[in-house]
């Protein structure tokens, strides 16, 4: 059964900013054993819009998928059975939290070596002793959420003199990232730049309300407030500060773990909005230039050998047999631009690409490809993985409907779409029955784009 604990993958945060997410994010789960004999998807509660939403997975994947609660699935089990619950993120209370009720087996990595990943300061601290070649952390330092002002201060002198020390002072950006240890998508981050005169900061990756300030102190002081609202203090209150770098691309690679093999799952683009490093959606990777395709040849490879080394010594560290994980991890990483690689060579350092942070747990992108092997009624392999991949997939998180429009017409225009469309390699699925929607498309990604933008004009019209 699929678990989208969305209450795991921000287990230290302020419960009200979780459950804000989970009101978004919550019926979205596709990664669910569809091989199994009986589906289920594991729900704090059966509403009718989440027994709505698992009608239409079930007609897409032509399988019966039921929510279920912790307590209807402990009636449902049989003596001596035991489910295997597939959770969005394997933390230590994902299997605390379902063994409470019922005798059963988690899948992913294992959770202790999840809780020391998914960590923006345990994740950084393990690279940094790894010292592995062609890849590294940016300038980085930890501080506690009370002392932050101060600390971030300090360490935007430290990020002026290196500027200042190689020459780059008056044509470098300026800027910072705070992150929660325990933030995770951008969620529970501020991004503070110098523009002009002005300090601006983007919270939580959303660059639609972008907040201005006239000079870094009073950005610290707001950035800290909206830190605050975020996190649970009394269980993590470290935040990692880093220097803002120029960036040219930022790709992710996912393996998949199964017997002590490693499986690249190869670069996914991530969709970033404008004045935003946030991921507002994924997508196979499409090199946007010549250069971008050169460095994906060049690095790929690579960065699957460096995760999986990884990986390997956080198996050692956490006292697991690596031979017995069956899971999947993503990692990101940022690729320098012009400045940067500048930059690097002013500072005498090796070229390297930098680590943004490592997601121990199923993403986006890989709970989409899921969604995509079920509609086209294929078994979950890694080859089916890979094929789906390499036909493109695209996911957008938020897409703004127009207010007039019932979410749910609109899915079920989807679904009559998508019958469609398939015959011709395309597909669009509805990942989130809210407005703004959560959409995947499949395959002939231009074509899919293209028909649900027609399909959305033609229902505003009919309702205007």
């Amino acid at each position: 059964m699929g678990f989208h604990n969305i209450n795991g993958i921000l287990r230290f945060s302020n419960p009200a900013f979780v459950a804000k997410l989970a009101s978004h994010y919550g019926e979205r789960c596709g990664h669910i054993p569809l091989d199994a004999e009986r589906l289920r998807v594991l729900v704090e509660a059966v509403t009718p819009s989440v027994q709505s939403h698992m009608a239409y997975l079930s007609q897409l994947c032509g399988k019966e998928i039921k929510a279920v609660t912790l307590a209807s699935l402990s009636e449902e089990v049989a003596p001596g059975e035991r489910p295997l619950v597939v959770p969005y993120v394997n933390v230590p209370e994902a299997g605390q939290h379902v063994r409470e009720m019922v005798e059963a087996d988690m899948w992913g990595l294992p959770s202790q070596m999840v809780h020391l990943l998914k960590n923006k300061a345990e994740f950084y601290a393990l690279a940094d002793e790894m010292e592995p070649d062609g890849f590294r952390t940016p300038d980085y330092t930890v501080s506690v959420l009370d002392e932050l002002p101060s600390s971030a201060w300090d360490f935007l002198a430290h990020v002026e003199e290196i500027y200042s020390q190689a020459g780059l002072a008056s044509t470098y950006p300026l800027g910072i990232v705070l992150r929660a240890a325990e933030s995770d998508g951008n969620y529970g981050s501020c991004l503070l730049y110098a523009r002009g005169d002005a300090v601006l900061i983007v919270r939580d990756g959303d660059a639609d309300v972008i907040e201005s300030y006239p000079d870094w102190r009073s950005a610290l002081l707001a950035a800290r407030s909206s830190l605050a609202a975020t996190m649970n203090v009394l269980k993590e209150n470290r935040i990692v500060i880093s220097r803002l770098i120029d960036m040219l691309d930022s790709p992710g690679l996912s393996v998949v773990l199964l017997d002590g093999h490693s499986e690249s799952l190869r670069w996914n683009g991530q969709l970033q909005g404008l004045d935003s490093k946030a991921c507002v959606g994924t997508s196979t990777y499409l090199p946007a230039t010549p250069h971008l395709h050169a460095l994906q040849q060049r690095h790929e490879e690579q960065t699957a050998h460096f995760f999986t080394a990884l990986l390997k010594r956080t198996a050692q560290k956490c006292n697991v047999d690596f031979s017995t994980i069956r899971g999947l991890a993503n990692i990101d990483m940022m690729l320098p631009g012009a400045a940067e690689l500048e930059l690097q060579r002013k500072r005498k350092q090796t070229p390297a690409n930098y680590l943004a942070e490592c997601n121990p747990r199923w993403t986006n992108y890989t709970d989409a490809i899921m969604v995509i092997i079920g509609a086209n009624r294929k078994e979950p392999t890694i080859g089916n993985m890979q094929a789906v991949i390499q036909q493109g997939i695209s996911t957008i998180d938020k897409f703004p409907l127009p207010l007039s429009l019932d979410t749910s017409v609109v899915r079920d225009s989807i679904y009559e779409l998508d019958n469609t469309l398939k015959q011709d390699g395309a597909r669009i699925i509805c990942r989130m029955n809210k407005n703004p929607m959560g959409l995947i498309f499949a395959g002939n990604i231009p074509k899919a784009e293209q028909e649900f933008n027609s399909l959305v004009a033609r229902l505003a019209a009919g309702n205007s």
